[in-house]
């Protein structure tokens, strides 16, 4: 007999199973790279034409340490890594959607299906919730990072600071999808019982 923790563990493996299966499907492999290549591509040039020099400004004026100059090559690897990062983030939420089913059940909805443009503004209203989370956690939750990491004599590199800044603001832009994604995924359960 399987006591529950092992039958727990046991439909988790499956579920992960299920989830690698569905990566290795050509069409859902197709939606995590073209995500993966429109969220990076995407934010390099928003950190490249507009975010940058908002974000040197604002570290400047916000805390009152010494911030040092770097090579264009370090800014360029950081903003970098901030895109990859958002483009791995936003390939693997295409993977979960595609697997939507393995992770929350196949009728994680009750009653009908839901129809085509039900579902078309769950996701447009996700994937707007994305950028809104990242200006709202830019503007209240880094000033108070900055000044936590801030003090007497600090002295980092720009790259430093924008790194713990935009990944700051990105996890931001992921709570406010995941809170969205709860409300959702709340509401078909109320739904069902």
């Amino acid at each position: 007999m399987i006591s529950s923790p092992t039958r727990r563990s046991a439909g988790r493996g499956s579920v992960v199973r299920a989830v690698l299966g569905e990566a290795r499907n050509p069409v859902t492999l197709l939606a995590a790279i073209a995500a993966f290549l429109v969220g990076s591509v995407t934010t390099w040039y928003a950190l490249r034409v507009a975010a940058w020099a908002v974000l040197e400004a604002d570290l400047t004026a916000l805390v009152d340490v010494t911030v040092v100059a770097t090579t264009v090559w370090d800014v360029i690897l950081a903003q970098a890594q901030v895109a990859a990062a958002v483009g791995l983030l936003l390939a693997v939420e295409a993977v979960c959607y595609r697997a939507r089913g393995a992770l929350l059940g196949d009728r994680w909805w009750p009653g009908d299906p839901l129809p085509g443009t039900v579902r078309a503004f769950l996701v447009v209203a996700g994937a707007a919730l994305f950028p809104v989370g990242v200006l709202v956690g830019y503007d209240y939750i880094v000033p108070v990072v900055v000044d936590l990491l801030a003090g007497d004599g600090t002295s980092w590199l720009v790259v430093r600071w924008a790194r713990i800044t935009l990944g700051t603001a990105v996890v931001s832009g992921l709570a406010a999808q995941l809170a969205f994604v709860g409300v959702v995924v709340g509401l078909g359960g109320r739904v069902r019982s």
